[in-house]
């Protein structure tokens, strides 16, 4: 089956400090090649007051295989792997203008009414519009389903959503809970440039919430843990793991 391509060079933003390709510009670039690939169907962003329904990020896995310069040619392949109830499985493979890997990702969304801000399951109609492949998957691991901090997690920071960092949706745009994340994460970790970043999305994050994070590490699995946590510390909005 053919597959959507999104074609686009590294960009500024996409950089990390060490001036190659981040995880932060492979989410920007997948968000866009989702968007275009849905608009396609008649579901993208432009259809959203016409339809009254929108797809939400809810979960990311994403593996960097390597991290290219400002200015490569990059091609984006994405295709939705399942869709059934309220949930759609979306892949993606990054690779250079030669076919080089450079990344893949898998994703999980969530089916949104805007008008009521509850999950809606996918009718026949919208099922329809999707061509799926579920022969073809960009990571052999599952994405997690649940996570919270361990006892004796350490509280880093706490922040303020504010209205830079809204989304037409209204609440913080995906990308900054890994931007936010990363803050939490010792300079000694993030030196290592660790290849894996997954993250759980669970609450939305709106103007004026007030988020604490904490970090822990996890010695068995090798992986660092990042949650987010609302005011009272009850409540999750979400658990960023780098590894």
């Amino acid at each position: 089956m053919k597959h959507y391509e999104f074609h686009r060079k590294v960009e500024y933003p996409d950089l990390g400090e060490d001036a190659r390709f981040s995880h932060l510009g492979a989410l920007r670039i997948m968000q866009e090649a989702a968007c275009l690939d849905s608009s396609l169907t008649g579901y993208g962003p432009f259809d959203v007051e016409r339809n009254g329904i929108a797809w939400i990020i809810c979960g990311w896995k994403v593996h960097l295989e390597r991290r290219p310069h400002w200015g490569t040619d990059l091609v984006v392949s994405t295709w939705p792997r399942t869709m059934s109830n309220h949930l759609s499985e979306r892949d993606f493979i990054i690779a250079d203008a030669s076919g080089n890997p450079v990344g893949a990702a898998t994703s999980r969304w969530l089916l949104i009414d805007v008008r009521t801000g509850r999950v809606t399951n996918v009718t026949p109609e919208i099922a329809a519009a999707y061509p799926l492949d579920n022969s073809c998957r960009a990571l052999e691991e599952e994405m997690a389903v649940a996570g919270k901090s361990p006892e004796g997690a350490v509280e880093t920071f706490t922040y303020t959503a504010l209205r830079r960092d809204l989304d037409m949706f209204h609440h913080v745009n995906n990308l900054h809970y890994l931007e936010l994340a990363r803050e939490a994460l010792p300079e000694a970790v993030l030196a290592q440039n660790l290849p894996n970043v997954e993250i759980l999305y669970k609450r939305q994050i709106r103007l004026g919430d007030k988020v604490h994070f904490l970090y822990s590490f996890d010695a068995a699995s090798g992986k660092h843990m990042v949650e987010l946590k609302n005011c009272d510390g009850k409540k999750s909005h979400a658990v960023v793991w780098f590894y």
